[in-house]
Formats: structure tokens, C-alpha cells, sequence
């Protein structure tokens, strides 16, 4: 018997979910600080859960290059959000915290994300919230086995020719 095929819409509505939710996410984060991009709402919430990560990991989280991420980190300190402190453990890399400000911000997005979000699952009880994150896990791992993104068993491009960032 041939696989299922999946029904378009379902992924459509994830997207045109995922748009709607970014656009209320942008306008909270204006009203959190006028000056917040998305890629430093992800930096500060990356080191607000992880306090001590290091820029290396702050780099393989994001996806996004070296430069780009020692350029933004360098604006995160630049506006005082963000501290590093020599690695203890390996000299060449710098430990990242968040600042007493920069904690202050990262406080305020996760309160605009977690109002958000129940008021996204106001009508959704316990068992239906765990089995979309069931769901949602099984689509990710489906994702994850299918390897980065342009490979398909074959000849991969370099990275950096192909990076649309």
C-alpha cells in the first residue's frame, strides 16, 4: 500500500499559523523596546535559558554564521543587554550572560510570548495541548531524519553559496 498522501492545507495553516503569530510576537516586541529585532529576541531568549552558553552555541542555535553572530552580540553589548566573560574552561571562546537589562527585556518577551500563547490555548484543554505537542514532535523528527535542507542524498552545495540570509 502506498503512503498517505498529506493534505496540503495542513501544512498551509501551519504556515499562515506561524505568520499570524510572528506578526503578534513583532508588535509585542516593539512595545517591549523599539529597537529589538528578531534575531536579537532569539539571541536574548537563547542565553536567558541558557546563561553561560557560549557564542559557538549561541551560533549553532541559530543557524545564522560566525560574523553575523559576533556582529549582533557585539550590538547586544553595545546596548547593554548582554555581558561575556572569559570561558573557564577554554580561553578562546566567552561565556554570554544577560545583563541586569538585558534580563529585564528578556522578561517582558517571555511574558508577551506566554500571554500569547494562552490566549492561542484558551479553548484547548491539557490533553489536547500534549497531544499537539505530540504531534508537533513527530513532525519535527520526520523533518530532522530528512537531513539539512537541500540534501538529498546527493552532491550539497556549500553552505555559504547557498545561505539566503
Amino acid at each position: 500500500m502506498p503512503p498517505r498522501q498529506p493534505t496540503p492545507d495542513v501544512f498551509e495553516a501551519m504556515h499562515d499559523l506561524m505568520h499570524a503569530y510572528r506578526a503578534h510576537m513583532v508588535r509585542a516586541m516593539a512595545a517591549v523596546h523599539p529597537d529589538l529585532t528578531l534575531n536579537e529576541v532569539r539571541a536574548l531568549n537563547f542565553v536567558g535559558r541558557h546563561p553561560g552558553a557560549t557564542q559557538k552555541e549561541l551560533v549553532t542555535h541559530s543557524g545564522a554564521d560566525k560574523a553575523q553572530v559576533a556582529r549582533m552580540v557585539g550590538m547586544l553589548q553595545d546596548k547593554g543587554w548582554l555581558q561575556s566573560a572569559p570561558n573557564a574552561e577554554d580561553k578562546r571562546s566567552r561565556c554570554l550572560a544577560l545583563s541586569d537589562e538585558g534580563q529585564a527585556v528578556f522578561k517582558a518577551l517571555r511574558a508577551s510570548r506566554q500571554a500569547l500563547s494562552a490566549s492561542l490555548l484558551q479553548n484547548c484543554d491539557g490533553d489536547t495541548q500534549a497531544q499537539l505537542l505530540s504531534l508537533l514532535g513527530r513532525l519535527r523528527a520526520n523533518l530532522d531524519a530528512l537531513g539539512e535542507p537541500g540534501h538529498c542524498g546527493h552532491h550539497r552545495p556549500h553552505r555559504h553559496a547557498t545561505a539566503q540570509r
